[in-house]
């Protein structure tokens, strides 16, 4: 089956690219390749597909109506479904001093790798140290606190008290009711007109009044001191005294005269000066204890909050210590990686990097923090890693059956069901082939037989439709003439060139929904004599659409098939291997047998797609391919002895 591949290479023979014709030399491919590819994969899909020893004549095979199993075909990579990854959890490189060999079934506990410790030794060392010392800072520092917060508790008693007293000492002095009104009147008190107030009590009230009482005795006793005088002068006058005693009483009275006054005086002095003086005195004094009390209370709240954040500092700096200490324990301990259950050691594989290589899991090697080390998978349930290609990846769907055939088990064909596929495009190898995309996807098997290893190479199948009555002819049979599917028929009168319309296909068979009838015989390459098709100047050849767009059969390449009968409006369903024989160039009708092809008609999307499906092929068809390819570069290809597919069908 042709594909748009054909019809672009040869709308682009005038346009040589001696950049891409280097390229393609240097990946190792000779011209002939597409030559030969197409002709080797047409001829070994048709021999090696089901019933083809009956159908297959020489050159020429039977169109028959046989069921058609839609299927694609691609390598994988057995894995357990279930499987825990031993990562090595110790921070930045590490090195591996020793590793359990591979494959060898563990306990849980049992040691798996040894990392190198001697640099967290001496780390542990160091931050036990850090850990003693930063203790040490924390402990003197809540001390400190304990001492600040005491003796705010004293200083502020102790300023408390002071107010108290100078409260008692004003009202001592005042008396408590006086006292009290001063107090309210918060300064606005005139202290000089306290001592004729009715309320004073207290020593102001004590000393006013004794001193109004020196008066009174002083006045009394100066009066005295006149009688005595006025007695003394009438007895002087009688004779009865002398003079000398008549002027020691006027002395006397002279005495009582000025005590009278220094009396007076010193209640003037009280009331004008001392009483003011000392009752605004007991005041400040209260005023300015209870200032004190505030400063106080400022002062060692402040140091207490000091001491407070010191702590809380040395507490945090203790805490991230401790903190280093214990990560420096479990980084050591981590040196140490034990199985956290039992299984069988499978080392892990996806370390590679762009560059294609990955360092191995061995003594000596350096790891990162959180690589993946080894993985311990679940025998019990199995599957099978395929990477499915962009083209095919639509046509397969979660539930569909796949069938297995793992390499180490040769004779078994085991069962399984898509599980998984990947939304987006796998990258692991993207630098060495950027064009080409994968999409990782799982096959889950239905049974784990004995002997079935993680790591084992399989072929998976993936069913993709099945059709009980197609009429089919080999795949090699369907060729691009004019831009159109054409087949060529050995009938009654020779052979006939004939337009087709093309259905389901796979690997080795095509289903033909319209040009050819059930039992006639088509040729396998194209014939020396066949004639050109006859194309109306106004029609527009199907296979002229692009890569994916609409095919001759009317449907568009890389689905699902759309109808159950497969007819012309359903799209076929290929295979990568399908795709590959159908999109290459077919040999130019220039004679007998046709010429070698030549690279320069291809355009770079066109290598690139060549490149694709050859990366995509066995190995086993890959290395026949490349020893054809050699047989031709060095002119021992017959291209004139005989037709091309009876040339490609004599290749071992």
């Amino acid at each position: 089956m042709a594909g748009p591949l054909q019809t672009t290479a040869a709308s682009a023979a005038a346009e040589p690219d001696a950049q891409a014709r280097r390229w393609w030399v240097r990946l190792g491919v000779g011209v002939a390749a597409v030559a030969v590819l197409a002709a080797g994969i047409a001829v070994w899909a048709g021999r090696d597909g089901p019933g083809s020893d009956t159908l297959q004549t020489g050159t020429t095979a039977a169109a028959v109506r046989e069921p058609l199993v839609v299927t694609i075909t691609e390598s994988g990579e057995v894995d357990a479904k279930q499987s825990i990854v031993v990562r090595n959890e110790v921070e930045g490189q590490s090195t591996i001093v020793w590793i359990i060999e591979e494959g060898m079934l563990v306990k849980e506990g049992d040691v798996l790798v040894r990392l190198d410790s001697a640099d967290l030794e001496e780390k542990l060392r160091s931050q036990e140290m850090q850990a003693k010392t930063s203790k040490a800072a924390f402990e003197k520092a809540d001390k400190a606190y304990l001492i600040s917060e005491s003796n705010r508790e004293s200083l502020l008693a102790q300023a408390s008290l002071d107010v108290k007293f100078a409260l008692l000492d004003l009202r001592k002095y005042l008396g408590a009711d006086l006292a009290d009104v001063v107090v309210g009147e918060n300064g606005h008190t005139i202290f000089d007109a306290l001592v004729g107030n009715s309320r004073l009590g207290g020593e102001g009230l004590q000393q006013k009044r004794i001193l109004e009482s020196d008066i009174k005795l002083a006045e009394e006793e100066l009066s005295r001191a006149q009688s005595q005088v006025e007695w003394t002068r009438k007895l002087e006058g009688l004779g009865y005294v002398t003079g000398s005693e008549l002027e020691a009483d006027e002395l006397a009275l002279q005495r009582k005269d000025v005590a009278l006054e220094q009396a007076r005086t010193a209640l003037a002095l009280f009331r004008t000066y001392e009483f003011p003086k000392m009752a605004e005195k007991y005041y400040t004094d209260w005023l300015e204890a209870g200032r004190e009390r505030d400063r106080v209370d400022a002062r060692s709240q402040s140091e207490l909050a000091s001491a407070k954040a010191d702590l809380d500092n040395k507490r945090e700096a203790l805490r991230l210590e401790e903190t280093r200490l214990d990560n420096v324990r479990e980084q050591l301990a981590a040196t140490t990686i034990k199985a956290p259950q039992g299984g069988m050691v499978v080392y892990d594989t996806g370390r590679g990097h762009r560059w294609g290589g990955s360092e191995a899991l061995e003594a000596g090697s350096t790891i990162h923090h959180q690589q993946a080390l080894v993985k311990l998978p679940d025998l019990s349930e199995m599957n099978v890693a395929v990477r499915l290609h962009e083209s095919v990846v639509k046509q397969v769907s979660a539930g569909d059956t796949a069938y297995v055939r793992v390499d180490a088990l040769p004779d078994r064909r085991l069962t399984g069901t898509v599980s998984k596929i990947a939304v987006m495009p796998d990258r692991q190898n993207w630098f060495m082939n950027p064009g080409l995309k994968t999409y990782t996807s799982e096959v889950t098997l239905e049974e784990t037989p004995e002997g079935l290893k993680p790591g084992m190479n399989a072929q998976v199948e993936v069913l993709i439709d099945r059709r009980d009555d197609v009429l089919q002819v080999p795949i090699s049979a369907v060729h691009v003439e004019k831009g159109f599917q054409v087949i060529y028929v050995d009938g009654p009168k020779g052979i006939e060139t004939r337009r087709i319309e093309v259905g389901l296909s796979n690997q080795q068979r095509v289903e033909v929904t319209r040009g050819v009838t059930e039992g006639e015989r088509v040729y396998l390459y194209r014939p020396t004599g066949a004639p050109a098709i006859e194309v109306p100047e106004d029609a527009t050849p199907p296979d002229t659409a692009p890569p994916g767009g609409e095919t001759p059969g009317g449907g568009r390449r890389g689905r699902r098939p759309g109808g159950p009968d497969g007819a012309s409006g359903g799209p076929p369903a290929r295979s990568p291997r399908a795709d590959a024989a159908d999109d290459q160039p077919q040999r130019p009708q220039g004679g007998p047998g046709g010429a070698a092809f030549d690279m320069k008609n291809l355009t770079p999307e066109q290598r690139k797609q060549l490149q694709e499906r050859l990366q995509k092929l066995p190995a086993d068809q890959r290395e026949r391919i490349l020893k054809a390819m050699q047989q031709h570069t060095s002119g021992s290809t017959p291209t004139d002895k005989a037709p091309a597919g009876q040339g490609a069908e004599s290749t071992p």
